[in-house]
């Protein structure tokens, strides 16, 4: 990036101001060379170049100025100018606008149309990723190419993406995610793309359009004005949409493809291949054949190779195009991956590289996790595991995660190879360090022979005398300014694993990063505390979600209070919390003291409010700054008789549920002894609990315990004196009753994609959870057999069954056994057969092709856990909190 600073001040149109001492580098000529709206990400070679963006958003960019400027950021975009800056920041440059995020679209609108290359946007409700980098490795080399990194997708997203792109790039790969009917416009207007992409057709976000038909016409905008458009045919308001854009469009070229006939490429069928199975590329059945004789000259392009297909099997697409029939090999195994290698394919053709050499290349297509995995490990560790790809964007992104999710701990780090970044090693060297040093790394092991020389280069910056003699595992001291303290360097993973070092980590947040031919999973493998087979995924991406959606649905200048009780309803308390304090939550609520003890061992520090308070620890609730819930007299009086002095506390009422509380008869002379007891005890909120907000059929009642809690709080408040926060709304209450949020909700199940209300769900929801296992073994049952303990299951026909790692030990019911419910294997569901056993189950997968290793989803996205609930004729929270303590616990993010 390389943009005058004088041109970013025309093109947004914004008025300039600074000091007038500012230096000649911040006037006539400054080049900008990046842009960061997040001080967490300063990580630049030089951030004086640096322009700071103060975004208005859930948190307050312009609230961060001062901590970009002591980062030596001297230029800013902002929204709004406090002339106390032109002293307080007596050399920086503010461009002033009215609105950042527009500045930032103008300017990135300005610099596409200096592009020359061909931009590819790609857009759909999902595959956009994917396809994206599938595209990137299938056009390796033949281009200069650009691409948006991971999900950049947003109106943010893509605007730093267009500003990142070279001049004279010649091809440009951007995804573009829309989430309501206004998003297309200003994204189109800043993409402009010659090419459009449209993946997919779906649900996601389902609830920012009037209908499925508005949600299809945005997304097919996006190709209006391209030279070309890729889309499934199969998709009928896709193609209505196009044909549609085409009229308007005549010079537009249209390519598609899909399984129904008129698609110009027809998938004839989907084969599965198992492991060590040949692909032939893409060929026609003639080709194929000529191929196999050892007379097609193809084979000089290395096709007829013959590659095996990967460990875990593939597919071979058969597809017939302008009357010809070929095959698409490709190293995947789900239906996803079948529509995304179709999309890439007609990229090829429209590019004109459908040629062998191209089309091998889907064989090499690599994995993409596309998150990251946060776990426990070992030693009183936490593993961050990146081990998938490594380049300085994605460290950035992993490093700034493991500052937001470590529990309070050291952090450090151990990296691999890293991909081609373009830069001279050197320069890599330099951006490595100084963002593991911004990041507060404390130690740092390096596996590569490569980086030999990093490592002699740093003792020689130190100055400390050492050189390095290249022999692995030597153990460095760095001294200047840096946070790193320790520096190891192996060759190799085996080198590293070898070595006493991993054995003497512990109480360590480790990030583990290397591209996926460092070897670094057994790394992670080696730090990891379990290695059952059996995980709980938590997704931090959907918790976000949820949260901003309630946030938005609850209004502005409401306040939310998250529940991360019984172990954050059994996703883990701490991690979540952690994901929330970086959204501003305003409050949140444990059951016990422990909980809120442990949360600021772990470095939170928003409010924590204790449901049920033991007046025995009121000192410890006053050092680890927690506010207890009094419900009682004697809740009340214990405290008292405690002598602690300014204690937070909240009010319970009862105002109709009868669990805990104080009865509404009692507020007047709670509120004396309150008031009497000011200088011990600070009331800070009043609440009640609503006991079936969810059920439609219990309308009446909550409306009575609203109209109570309402006249209570409003005589607490009279009678203290002096307005405190109310809140009585929980997840049902949020959804049902928008006219009593009060000041403050409780945010409870929903904040996990839950929605409580039964056949209801909210489509704005994500599951945070999901439970996965593996299969173990595959056995063929002859027809008259029973299964499993007591022998159960019997069938008049033989049979696959599998054996998945999971049983009641781990969060399975035994009345989940012979056949009342099921998992997600291979698309469908397989249902148990015989009883469920503690540590095993078994499915019937006849004719679903399984294979030990195959994953198998116990529930999450595909089954519901509501649906599971529903099944065991009890609650989501019930099935959310028996999940075993075994079951390890895996924080991913995308």
């Amino acid at each position: 990036m390389r943009f005058a600073f004088d041109d970013i001040v025309k093109v947004t149109g914004g008025k300039v101001q600074g000091s007038s001492e500012a230096s000649v580098e911040q006037g006539t000529g400054a080049i900008i060379r990046s842009v960061v709206f997040d001080t967490r990400k300063l990580w630049m070679s030089d951030t004086k170049s640096t322009l700071f963006v103060a975004l208005v958003a859930v948190r307050d960019g312009h609230d961060f100025i001062a901590e970009a400027y002591r980062s030596g950021v001297r230029f800013f975009l902002v929204s709004r100018f406090d002339s106390n800056w032109i002293l307080q920041f007596n050399d920086a440059k503010f461009l002033v606008v009215d609105d950042t995020l527009l500045a930032l679209q103008r300017w990135s609108t300005w610099h596409r149309k200096a592009l020359s290359g061909v931009v590819i946007g790609i857009t759909g409700s999902n595959g956009k990723t994917i396809v994206k980098e599938w595209l990137g490795n299938l056009f390796k080399g033949d281009f200069s190419m650009a691409k948006s990194p991971r999900s950049y997708n947003s109106q943010l997203g893509v605007a730093l993406s267009l500003l990142d792109i070279p001049l004279g790039t010649q091809l440009s790969l951007l995804e573009v995610g829309i989430s309501g009917s206004g998003d297309m416009s200003s994204l189109h207007a800043m993409v402009q793309p010659n090419l459009a992409v449209i993946t997919h057709l779906g649900d996601a976000h389902r609830e920012g359009f009037s209908s499925i038909e508005e949600k299809a016409r945005c997304k097919v905008s996006l190709a209006d004005g391209a030279d070309v458009v890729i889309y499934p045919f199969d998709l009928e308001l896709v193609r209505t949409e196009v044909s549609k854009l085409k009229s308007r469009n005549p010079m537009m070229k249209t390519i598609h493809w899909g399984w129904q006939e008129g698609a110009q490429f027809r998938i004839t069928e989907v084969e599965v291949l198992s492991a060590g199975d040949l692909s032939a590329g893409v060929l026609s059945a003639a080709e194929l054949s000529a191929g196999v004789s050892g007379s097609n000259p193809i084979s000089e392009a290395g096709v007829s190779g013959l590659n095996p297909i990967s460990e875990a099997g593939g597919q071979r697409i058969h597809f017939v195009h302008r009357g010809t029939s070929h095959q698409l090999d490709i190293p995947f195994m789900d239906s996803a991956s079948v529509s995304n290698a179709m999309s890439c394919l007609c990229v090829l053709q429209a590019l004109e590289r459908w040629d062998p050499d191209h089309l091998s290349r889907f064989l090499q297509l690599p994995h993409l996790e596309n998150r990251l995995q946060f776990v426990a490990g070992r030693g009183g560790n936490y593993i961050l595991n990146d081990s998938y790809s490594a380049d300085l964007e994605s460290l950035g992104v992993a490093l700034d995660m493991l500052k937001r999710q470590s529990p309070n701990l050291p952090m450090m780090s151990i990296l691999g190879s890293f991909e081609q970044t373009g830069m001279e090693f050197s320069d890599l060297r330099d951006n490595i360090l100084r963002m593991l040093s911004n990041y507060g790394i404390g130690q740092a092991i390096f596996v590569g022979k490569e980086y030999r020389g990093l490592v002699g280069e740093v003792l020689d910056v130190a100055g400390s005398g050492m050189t390095n003699s290249g022999v692995s595992g030597v153990e460095l001291s760095r001294a200047m300014g840096s946070s790193l303290s320790k520096i190891w360097q192996f060759d190799s993973v085996a080198a590293l694993l070898d070595s006493a070092v991993l054995s003497g980590i512990a109480s360590q947040s480790i990030l583990i990063k290397g591209s996926r031919n460092s070897g670094l999973e057994r790394v992670a493998s080696r730090l990891q505390s379990r290695l059952h087979q059996t995980r709980l995924e938590i997704n931090l991406n959907a918790l976000k979600n949820n949260y901003l959606y309630f946030k938005q649905r609850v209004g502005e200048g409401k306040k939310v209070m998250c529940m991360v009780k019984a172990f954050g309803y059994g996703s883990g308390s701490f991690e979540s919390a952690r994901a929330l304090q970086a959204l501003a939550v305003d409050y949140l609520g444990v059951a016990y003291i422990d909980e809120g003890i442990a949360l600021r061992n772990a470095g939170i520090t928003v409010p924590i409010m204790v449901m049920n308070a033991d007046a025995g620890a009121a000192w410890q609730m006053q050092e680890y700054r927690l506010e207890p819930v009094i419900y009682s007299f004697e809740s009340l009086e214990g405290l008292l008789r405690s002598g602690v002095q300014g204690l937070k506390v909240h009010v319970e009422v009862d105002t109709g549920m009868h669990r805990l509380g104080f009865s509404p008869v009692d507020i007047d002379r709670l509120s004396i002894r309150l008031r009497d007891s000011e200088s011990a005890l600070e009331v800070v909120s009043v609440f009640s609990h609503l006991a079936a907000s969810e059920s439609s059929a219990s309308d009446d009642f909550t409306r009575v315990q609203l109209d109570v809690f309402s006249k209570a709080a409003s005589q607490l408040e009279g009678m203290l004196g002096r307005s405190i926060l109310k809140h009585i709304e929980n997840t049902g209450g949020i959804l049902r009753f928008d006219d009593s949020r009060f000041d403050m909700v409780r945010l409870g199940i929903g904040l996990y994609g839950v929605d409580p209300r039964g056949g209801l769900t909210e489509v704005a929801l994500q599951p945070v959870t999901r439970m996965i296992s593996t299969i173990s073994q595959v056995q063929r049952v002859k027809a008259g057999e029973g299964v499993g303990y007591g022998m159960h299951g019997v069938s008049d026909m033989d049979r696959e069954i599998a054996v998945i790692a999971a049983g009641y030990a781990d969060g399975l019911w035994r009345a989940d056994g012979q056949g009342n419910s099921g998992v997600w294997v291979r698309g469908v569901e397989a249902t148990f057969v015989g009883n469920i056993c503690m540590d095993m189950s078994m499915i019937d997968v006849t004719g679903l092709n399984c294979k030990p290793g195959d994953e198998v989803e116990l529930f999450g996205n595909h089954l519901r856990v509501e649906a599971i609930a529903q099944r065991r004729n009890t609650i989501p929270y019930e099935v959310l909190t028996s999940v075993s303590q075994r079951v390890a616990r895996v924080y991913v993010e995308e």
